[in-house]
C-alpha cells in the first residue's frame, strides 16, 4: 500500500514473501495489473535494471545484453499486481454499519479513497471514512490537506492510512482524525478495524460500548445499534446473560430447552416467543431455529 507505484511485479513480492504473496492473491487482495517491464539483467551485474521491450516479430518481451543478444524475458517474469482497495476497504469496514458505494471514490487517483459513512458510538451523526496512502510523501500530504480544507466535515472524518502513525504529518485540520490501520486493527494478522479502538482514539476518555450490540452486567439493557432496548424480570435477564456468555465465548448456539431450564422457566415455558411475552424486539438481535438459539446482531 505505500509503495510509490499502484502496480508492483509479482516475482519482486515473491522475491520478500512468497508465501504472503500467494495468500494475498488467492484472497483477491491483490489483482492481476498487467506488466511491469523491467527487469535485471543477467550478464555483468544481476541488480542492474533493463526495460524489457514488445517484439512484434517474436511476440515477446524482451531486451539485448551486452553482446546485443536478444534476451526473452517470461509474461511471469514481468507479471504486475495491484490492490483490489475495495475488497480492502471492505475487509477493514466488516464491523461497521456503512453507507457509501459498494466500491470506494477515489479522490485523488490510486492514492485517496472515500468510502462512505460509517456509524461509530458517540458520534452524533454517520462519520464520513476516507482511506489514504503514502501520506509520508510531502506531495500527497500537501494533496491530502487541500481536500480536507476545502470539504471540512460537520463533525469529525477518520481518515485510515497505510503510513505507519510515526510517520504521519500533523495536520491542522483538527475535525480529521487520521489513523494507521494498525493502531485500530482488532487482530495484527486481519484487516478488520476494531470499533472499540477506534472508537477509543476518536473520543479519547469516552466510555464506548461494543457494536453493534452490547449490554449491561445484567442485561437489563441491551444496546443494539442505535436503540436501547431494556428487559426486566429476573428470569428474562439470566436468559440474556447466558445467551450473550455463549455470544463473546465465540460458540453462540445453544438449544433452547437448556438456556430456559437454566433461567429458570418452568415446563410450560418452552419457547422463546413464551419466555419474552408479548414483546418482539429481541427478534432484532436473537435467532432461534431447529430447537437452536443465538445472538445475531
Amino acid at each position: 500500500m505505500e509503495a510509490r507505484s499502484p502496480s508492483l511485479q509479482v516475482s519482486a513480492l515473491d522475491q520478500v514473501s512468497r508465501a504472503a504473496t500467494d495468500a494475498l492473491l488467492k484472497a483477491n487482495l491483490l489483482v492481476p495489473s498487467g506488466h511491469v517491464p523491467v527487469v535485471a539483467g543477467m550478464d555483468d551485474y544481476e541488480d542492474e535494471p533493463f526495460e524489457a521491450t514488445w517484439s512484434a516479430k517474436l511476440q515477446s518481451y524482451g531486451y539485448h545484453d551486452s553482446t546485443g543478444r536478444w534476451i526473452t524475458v517470461t509474461d511471469q517474469d514481468i507479471a504486475a499486481c495491484r490492490i483490489d482497495y475495495g475488497l480492502a476497504l471492505a475487509k477493514m469496514l466488516v464491523a461497521f454499519e456503512r453507507a457509501g458505494p459498494s466500491r470506494p471514490t477515489p479522490l485523488i487517483a490510486d492514492l485517496i479513497f472515500d468510502a462512505g459513512t460509517i456509524k461509530l458510538a458517540g458520534a452524533k451523526a454517520p462519520v464520513p471514512f476516507w482511506f489514504a496512502r503514502r501520506l509520508n510523501d510531502p506531495g500527497v500530504w500537501a494533496q491530502l490537506e487541500a481536500r480536507i480544507a476545502r470539504k471540512p466535515p460537520q463533525e469529525i472524518r477518520i481518515i485510515l492510512t497505510s503510513t505507519p502513525g510515526e510517520r504521519i504529518p500533523e495536520t491542522s485540520q483538527k475535525r480529521n482524525h487520521i489513523i494507521n490501520v494498525a493502531d485500530v486493527a482488532s487482530d495484527p494478522a486481519k484487516l478488520a478495524i476494531s470499533p472499540q479502538i477506534l472508537g477509543a482514539r476518536v473520543f479519547p476518555g469516552q466510555a464506548q460500548r461494543r457494536f453493534p450490540i452490547d449490554h449491561s452486567d445484567d442485561c437489563g439493557l441491551v444496546w443494539h445499534g442505535d436503540k436501547t432496548l431494556s428487559f426486566g424480570g429476573d428470569k428474562q435477564r439470566l436468559l440474556l446473560q447466558i445467551l450473550f456468555a455463549a455470544y463473546w465465548s465465540g460458540s453462540p448456539v445453544l438449544r433452547v430447552a437448556a438456556v430456559l431450564e437454566e433461567a429458570g422457566y418452568g415446563g410450560q415455558v418452552n419457547s422463546l416467543k413464551k419466555a419474552f411475552g408479548r414483546r418482539d424486539d429481541w427478534q432484532t438481535f436473537i435467532r432461534f431455529d431447529d430447537g437452536n438459539c443465538w445472538i445475531e446482531p
